[in-house]
């Protein structure tokens, strides 16, 4: 099966992991076994689709989603690349909090570029509700916006094949690229995939994953790595030194056996889940952090896919309402909003929290992208005459 059918999917997870305790005794998988669904969406997306292609590389790139005659490809398309945009906006400095975000230094992300890439579920939603134009976003400012549970998005991160050793510390040679990392080209150039985001619609506030590959030197530096599933080593505590890298994160028995089972390229065995995200805290209140070191790099301490997600949202002039889910900084740089939403990044209130639905004096600032922050972000403005690229359009 290539494109992920969300209710065959959910009910076949315990069926497709026999032999995983976990698997077998979790009647909601996407919240009680959020490393296990991570995995099983990762292999998913990237089983083979022709060629040295994956299933995501069938997908639709912000390029064609944003644009005034949105097309899905119809074929495998090359990687349609762009510096990263977090790590991009935080060294650059954006307006928060009342204040200039100091411009951070070069780190890890340096050479880095992306992609976002969404599945056809996920293509279509957007499209039909014209959420790809700024007149679209002005015509659903207010509107309660879900995506269909079907819908996957992945960011992937990649690093040009001739700048690999000294990505990783020289941890890997040009030569060992191609048996170690999924490769792709674009502009003529070989890439090499070094990391990637998964998230899917299966439950409301979406689930969240992100990998790295083995080799990354600060894969597991700052939060560390967790993997309740697939690695034999669940728990991996970060170096006291950053940037030293981590040993290969060895795959359980139940991993091992769905990636031999799946029509997949074997260099993605040598990817790791950093880690997972099911909700905004944990069962004794603290926050929930989920940050990978080439996409978060920067503020991988105060990380928090969901959190920051739960920010991208539009005005009703069709203009995003916040930069990359930035709250405040702090001397050592940009804060990444942690925990539950805030009832302040939509509405204006003229009472006392506690605020919710119904209550008198609430008006409606802001309208959720549900949790997609491309949708605010590179909408094309389709006001303007000619209408202008869009802001997220790859090279």
């Amino acid at each position: 099966m290539r494109y992920l059918i969300a209710g065959t999917f959910a009910l076949g997870l315990s069926a497709v992991a026999a032999g995983s305790a976990q698997a077998q005794s979790a009647s909601n998988p996407a919240l009680n076994a959020p490393d296990q669904v991570a995995w099983q969406l990762f292999i998913q997306v990237n089983s083979r689709a022709g060629g040295s292609n994956s299933v995501f590389e069938t997908w639709a790139s912000d390029t064609d989603t944003f644009q005034p005659n949105p097309q899905f490809p119809t074929a495998p398309t090359p990687p349609s690349l762009r510096r990263p945009v977090l790590p991009q906006v935080a060294r650059e400095g954006v307006q928060a909090a009342g204040g200039l975000l100091p411009a951070l230094p070069p780190g890890i992300s340096d050479g880095v570029t992306e992609e976002t890439r969404r599945n056809k579920a996920t293509f279509d939603f957007i499209v039909q509700n014209d959420l790809y134009k700024v007149s679209g976003l002005k015509a659903a400012f207010g509107k309660n916006l879900s995506f269909p549970v079907d819908a996957v998005e992945v960011k992937a991160n990649w690093v040009p094949v001739s700048a690999i050793p000294a990505f990783t510390n020289n941890r890997v040679t040009i030569a060992q690229v191609p048996q170690l990392y999924h490769v792709n080209s674009a502009g003529g150039v070989q890439y090499a995939l070094v990391a990637m985001h998964v998230i899917s619609k299966l439950v409301p506030n979406w689930t969240w994953a992100t990998f790295e590959h083995k080799s990354n030197p600060a894969r597991c530096d700052i939060l560390g790595c967790r993997d309740a599933f697939g690695a034999q080593q669940a728990v991996v505590p970060s170096n006291r030194t950053a940037g030293q890298g981590y040993p290969d994160c060895v795959k359980t028995p139940a991993l091992a056996a769905l990636l031999k089972a799946a029509d997949i390229d074997p260099v993605y065995e040598n990817y790791c889940l950093k880690g997972s995200q099911a909700d905004f805290v944990d069962n004794v209140g603290l926050d929930i952090r989920v940050g990978n070191s080439v996409t978060e790099d920067g503020f991988v301490a105060t990380a928090s896919c969901m959190t920051c997600h739960g920010r991208a949202a539009w005005n009703k002039n069709g203009q995003a309402t916040s930069q990359a889910g930035f709250l405040s900084f702090s001397p050592n740089g940009p804060i990444g909003p942690l925990g539950a939403l805030l009832p302040n990044w939509y509405w204006s209130f003229n009472s006392q929290p506690p605020i919710f639905e119904g209550k008198p004096g609430l008006t409606r600032t802001a309208t959720s992208a549900d949790f997609v922050w491309s949708i605010p972000f590179c909408a094309i403005d389709d006001t303007q005459s000619p209408v202008p690229q869009s802001n997220c359009a790859g090279k």
